[in-house]
């Protein structure tokens, strides 16, 4: 261990840098103008300096007028202490005389080598006062004035330095200092004590780009997603910190332009824009924050850029669109060999000759990624011939191949040096080398995808709604993993006023073919070109009919994937019902762009009788669209009038009274075309702004235009908005089938089926569920305003507690529902095929059971059929989970806060600039790289980029968790356990606190449990552990179902744990780990399913001595979830006192009371590891039963029970509607009549006060 520095009186070591000492006779010397601080190297030249020598004096002269009134009293007191302060530095040890031990000092406080009075004053000793050195008393107090001025400018109640010019502000100060002949000395030295001076000389120090800790740290304050603070809230923390003494204190503006000058210059543009209907939002555009991924030491490592075609499918890039519908040239094109330092420069791209290292030729045409390694897919390529310098090739593209790219040795340009390069007539063309090359100029080059999220939001925390339409986008390059953590989502914009439609149109800017992005690869150290794609378009249906130009599920073509619908007749039908429970002929692009263009034109002609039939007919209404469409309605209906039907103005012809019959209505029928021709000539050229900046050749002149007349994203490469709108099963699921289980069964209820169920819900066991404890209570009594949360833990538990509470047809809907659930939730997808057989089957079944209950359910509920659609949808983008949107419904938080403490006078630009802001902190803050204003690439201070790393507490805030929190759930550990790999955390025990570890010996631990020691001696003292951390990385605690191994080799067991212990002495982490053990009471699977709720049974093992044993932590698999078979068991319900406040009431409530029969469930409903609970069990164990047999008939003999009932019920609806009306006329009719007696009765009062009044002015006068 290195010695301590030894320090001197007077000094002290710098908080913010262990490199510098402040001296404290500057720093609160009575002409003190903040702390003064200097390199220790420049220690002797600050004694030697003027202002020193001046502080000292001052120092002295002031304790000589105020301390030390009476000299001769306090003489051998100062003495004495000063002796001993000289003693403390002496190598010889003395005893400290008398005279110090009754010292009336003998209060004063030690604190940090510095020394206080009782009051908290700090102290400062000096020898006395050098003659030399002395200043006159009238420059002393003009260093004070000064001084005081110094902190009257800089207080916040009287305007701050900042607000003004700081140059004008210095040079007053000189101009006056030089008049009164006071100078700050000039000297390199002097410098060292200037606040401007230190923080330039520190730019590159350890707190850059802040300059100084307290910076920081505000910056800090500011910039916490879910804790916003407003501008007052950082005033008065200003405030404090000055209060405080805290060194380098800024001002309120001072942060605030920092803060600015640090966004610009890390490059994060919000940029104003305007839609084509003429509303204004800003936008922090998506190219600007995936660059900051390339440059974030954090996140870079996690990019993946290359399709995956191995393996299970948990990611994007390892489903179908990735790897097998995108075009080659939306792929990353190029591909080299960055492990080899020597090689990162050769670069290889698609569609160019290269030659492998055994001489042969090859056409790159595709990079994927193998188990990890990066491949890339070929053609052979044939040498024909040579002829003079040019090499004939011929091109093979009638089988193609797959080789690792490492064995790729050269590329194009090095075989062009050799020789010409060309090609047979019958091969493929080519060009070569590949274009991209020129726009690379040797930058390596890559492809994003993104998926862009939009919705309506109410930018209030309060219920009272205030309408915002936000953008967010996340990488869909990194792992799903780190997708839902909040650090990872991006906001991108919001507008009071533009619709989604609108600022899809900005966003669309980053995604215009061939225009690349540049940015900074921290992991190749080196500028990279990027280019940017929507891949998905996940959101709730209303927006997603929206992004798909689609009327909206109400619509009689209600899906917007498909064509499936029709009128309430045609569903009635049998072949137009049964289409309803399986996906229709899809949607394409192009005929819903010629669906609006004839709308468009329909529009022109003013014939809304056949807008309507359009809309209704095809499902297809623009949102933009609609706009420009209004416009030429009333446009065309005010031209019409105009010129067909007003005598004064219209077409003359038409005033002839000669004219008549065909004859007139030729002239109308040519003055309608007319108009509409005009109009359409019209509406092309707007808005004039966009269209004046079309090139005169450009056919885009002559037609509508995506992104100006309806919605881009029809037009946006990388997305079919009818296909790649996935079903969100946030809001189709748990908010559509699952919220209209739980009212169907719940709006029978009384009261004593409501307790009841409150009660066995209560006695639930979430042990491997991951979800919060259930509030039964809560949930009944708002049962009609459940969000999501809570009906996925219905979802998971509900079947276990309905029985004797819903119709048995309801309670198979719950089985279904729960069945088909668990699947969806799927993290990984090891057997697609066999998983999708297994989707299929479930949705089935629960659209088929819904049709048993109510057969109209289907038609008025889109969503049931939506969820059709996830048959296609899974294969192309991997599972559910991957396109949900809770990760974006959590960070509407971040927005709320941010709304809440906007100005509210430009909503859009004061939130995107502060959550501008806030990407410029998570990036600096996590060692991200920028270009500084001198094109350098340049990244925090050591103390700022590892801030967050070395700070769980930030980390959390943030919203960020390293790789082995994420894995295993351990956030409370300390940082370096988080930073290790998640390997070695499997298999590790953490021990209880001492006052729950129970220590003793194996004997009296096992409770006469007759289990032997696992190799010990008798002596050996044991203790209990909190949790087990198993191989899936579950926290398993006592009580917790799992599923481990007896050795590494044997077949998986289920039990539950009973104990985790390990030896109770002085031993590594390790060493605890591998003494520890789990004692685990084993259970049995019964081979056959329960017959009530279709899962698996256990119950113990039927042998004794195997009913418990003790097992390795490494050995413990995963955690599940099981459920005391209380039917099956006959388990009671008790009324016990109420709890209140943690007080026993007299008020009782029901509780159920366990058998202590020992029947379990296995619960086959719970999300948490169902696709390893389905690994393990057997098949026949896991498989779905399908629910019909004939789905065919059985949904004909529905639409029959339809076509009986639809309609009377129609016209019922009719009277219905009918008697509703003529009851709201009446209503209106009478208000109006109360309204007149009203203000009948008022003119009558207000006359008769008049009539009096003007009887007592009469009286007045007589």
């Amino acid at each position: 261990m290195p010695a301590a520095r030894r320090r001197t009186e007077g000094f002290e070591d710098c908080p913010d840098d262990e490199k510098r000492l402040i001296c404290r006779v500057c720093s609160d010397g009575p002409a003190s103008r903040g702390v003064v601080s200097f390199l220790r190297t420049s220690k002797a030249s600050h004694l030697r300096s003027e202002k020193h020598r001046k502080a000292a004096a001052d120092v002295a002269a002031e304790a000589s007028m105020t301390q030390f009134p009476d000299s001769g009293r306090f003489k051998p007191a100062k003495l004495s202490f000063i002796d001993s302060l000289h003693l403390a530095e002496s190598s010889q040890a003395r005893v400290p005389s008398r005279a110090v031990q009754i010292d009336p000092f003998q209060d004063v406080l030690q604190f940090d080598d510095g020394f206080f009075t009782p009051d908290g004053s700090p102290m400062v000793f000096s020898a006395g006062v050098d003659p030399e050195n002395s200043r006159h008393t009238n420059e002393v107090k003009i260093w004070e004035q000064i001084n005081r001025l110094t902190l009257l400018q800089d207080h916040s109640i009287f305007g701050e330095v900042g607000d003004g010019d700081p140059d004008s502000v210095d040079g007053a100060f000189s101009a006056t200092l030089s008049r009164m002949g006071i100078q700050d000395e000039s000297d390199e030295e002097d410098n060292n004590f200037d606040f401007a001076g230190e923080c330039a000389e520190r730019e590159e120090a350890d707190w850059f780009p802040h300059g100084s800790r307290t910076m920081f740290m505000l910056d800090l304050l500011d910039n916490l997603p879910r804790l916003r603070l407003s501008d007052d809230h950082l005033k008065a923390i200003i405030w404090v910190m000055r209060e405080c003494k805290t060194p380098r204190v800024p001002t309120f503006s001072a942060l605030r332009k920092k803060q600015a000058a640090m966004t610009r210059e890390v490059d994060i543009e919000t940029r104003h824009h305007t839609s084509s209907l003429g509303n204004h939002f800003y936008m922090n555009h998506p190219s600007k924050l995936l660059a900051l991924d390339w440059a974030n030491p954090l996140v870079r490592p996690f990019i993946h850029v290359y399709p995956e075609v191995s393996g299970p499918v948990e990611e994007f890039w390892q489903a179908a669109k990735w790897t097998s519908e995108i075009d080659l040239d939306q792929l990353s094109p190029m591909w080299a060999d960055w492990d080899d330092v020597s090689r990162r420069h050769q670069h290889f791209y698609i569609k160019e000759l290269a030659q492998e290292a055994n001489g042969s030729y090859v056409l790159p045409m595709r990079w994927v990624t193998v188990a990890g390694v990066v491949h890339v897919d070929v053609h052979n390529v044939k040498f024909v011939r040579r002829e003079a310098e040019n090499a004939i090739f011929d091109i093979d593209t009638t089988m193609h191949r797959r080789i690792p790219a490492k064995l790729l040795q050269s590329n194009y340009l090095e075989l062009n040096k050799s020789f010409a390069v060309k090609f047979t007539g019958y091969s493929p063309s080519y060009q070569m080398p590949n274009p991209l090359r020129e726009k690379a100029r040797g930058r390596p080059m890559f492809r994003l995808r993104i998926m862009p999220w939009s919705d309506d939001v109410s930018g209030n925390v309060s219920k009272q709604y205030n309408a915002h339409t936000n953008m967010y986008v996340t990488n869909l390059n990194l792992p799903h993993k780190k997708l839902a953590q909040e650090y990872f989502v991006r906001f991108s914009s919001t507008s009071p006023h533009a619709s989604s439609s609108e600022q899809f149109v900005a966003l669309g800017d980053d995604f215009i073919p061939g225009v690349w992005h540049d940015a900074y690869d921290c992991q190749l150290e080196q500028e990279i070109l990027f280019e940017v794609m929507p891949h998905v378009l996940p959101a709730d249906n209303p927006q997603q009919s929206e992004n798909s130009s689609h009327i909206g599920m109400a619509g009689n073509f209600g899906c917007r994937h498909d064509l499936v619908g029709g009128t309430t007749e045609q569903r009635e039908r049998d072949e137009g019902y049964h289409a309803l429970y399986s996906p229709g002929i899809p949607r394409d692009r192009e005929g819903t762009i010629q669906t609006i263009r004839w709308q468009f034109w329909a529009a022109c002609g003013g014939n809304k009788k056949d807008l309507d039939a359009s809309y209704s007919q095809s499902g297809v209404k623009d949102k933009i669209a609609q706009f420009w469409i209004q416009k030429l309605m009333d446009i065309g209906r005010e031209r019409r009038n105009t010129e067909l039907t007003d005598p004064k103005t219209r077409d003359s012809r038409l005033n002839n009274p000669a004219v008549k019959g065909d004859a007139k209505a030729s002239i109308r029928l040519e003055i309608i075309r007319r108009i509409q021709q005009e109009l359409w000539d019209w509406v092309i050229t707007q808005p004039p702004e966009s269209y004046s900046l079309l090139d005169r050749t450009d056919p885009a002149r002559l037609d509508l235009r995506p992104g100006v007349h309806y919605n881009i994203l029809l037009n946006t490469q990388g997305v079919d908005p009818h296909r790649d709108t996935t079903t969100e099963i946030l809001h189709t699921f748990l908010l559509g089938n699952d919220k209209y289980v739980w009212h169907d069964t719940t709006k029978q209820w009384d009261d004593k089926k409501e307790n009841i169920f409150a009660a066995r819900l209560a006695a639930a066991s979430i042990a491997g569920l991951s979800i919060p404890v259930p509030r039964p209570r809560y949930l009944v009594q708002y049962k009609n305003s459940l969000i999501g949360k809570h009906f996925k833990m219905l979802q998971q538990l509900g079947i276990f507690y309905m029985h004797d509470l819903c119709t048995p047809l309801l309670f198979e809907l719950w089985k279904a529902t729960g069945e088909l659930g668990a699947l969806l939730w799927f993290p990984q997808i090891k057997n697609m095929e066999q998983y999708m057989a297994d989707i299929k089957t479930l949705i089935a079944n629960l659209l088929d059971i819904w049709g048993q209950i109510d057969p109209r359910r289907i038609l008025v509920k889109g969503k049931l059929h939506i969820l059709a659609h996830l048959v296609d949808e899974i294969p192309r983008f991997g599972p559910a989970i991957l396109y949900a949107t809770e990760i974006f419904e959590c960070w509407n938080a971040v927005f709320r806060l941010c709304s809440v403490f906007s100005n509210h006078l430009a909503p859009s630009r004061d939130i995107a600039v502060t959550l501008a802001d806030m990407e410029r902190f998570k990036h600096v803050v996590s060692g991200g790289w920028w270009k500084n204003a001198d094109g350098k690439h340049v990244q925090g201070g050591h103390r700022v980029r590892t801030f967050l790393t070395s700070n769980a507490e930030l980390q959390r805030r943030l919203g960020w968790a390293s790789e082995a929190a994420a894995e295993t759930g351990m956030y409370h550990l300390p940082q370096q356990q988080l930073t290790r790999s998640v390997t070695a955390l499997l298999g590790t025990v953490k021990l209880h606190s001492v006052a729950k570890q129970a220590p003793g010996s194996w004997s009296a631990t096992m409770n006469g449990l007759s289990l032997l020691e696992p190799g010990m001696q008798d002596s050996t003292v044991w203790v209990r552990c909190k949790h087990v951390v198993a191989r899936s990385g579950d926290i398993c605690k006592d009580g917790g179902w799992v599923f481990f191994k007896k050795t590494e080799d044997s077949d998986p067991l289920a039990g539950r744990i009973e104990k985790i212990l390990t030896r109770n002495d002085k031993q590594t982490a390790a060493a605890r780990n591998n003494s520890a053990v789990v004692v685990v009471k084993v259970f049995t699977i019964a081979d056959i399913r329960d017959s009530r709720l279709n899962m698996p049974i256990l119950v113990p093992s039927i042998d004794e001595y195997e009913r418990h044993c003790l097992v390795q932590p490494k050995e413990i698999m995963f955690q599940f979830n099981a459920q005391h078979d209380c039917v099956t068991c006959g388990c009671s319900t008790v009324s016990v006192p109420l709890l209140q406040e943690r007080i026993v009431t007299e008020r009782m409530e029901l509780q159920i009371k366990h058998s202590e029969q020992e029947h379990f469930i296995l619960n086959m409903h719970a999300l948490h590891n169902a696709h390893l609970i389905r690994e393990v069990l057997p098949r026949n164990l896991s498989a779905p039963i399908p629910y019909l047999s004939d789905r065919v008939a059985t949904h004909s003999r529905l639409a029959a029970q339809l076509r009986e009932t639809g309609p009377a019920k129609r016209a019922e609806t009719r009277a219905k509607t009918q008697a509703t009306r003529a009851r709201n006329k009446q209503d209106k009719a009478a208000q109006i009549l109360a309204q007149a007696r009203r203000q009948e009765q008022e003119r009558d009062h207000s006359g008769s006060e008049d009539e009096r009044g003007e009887n007592e002015f009469e009286d007045l006068i007589r």
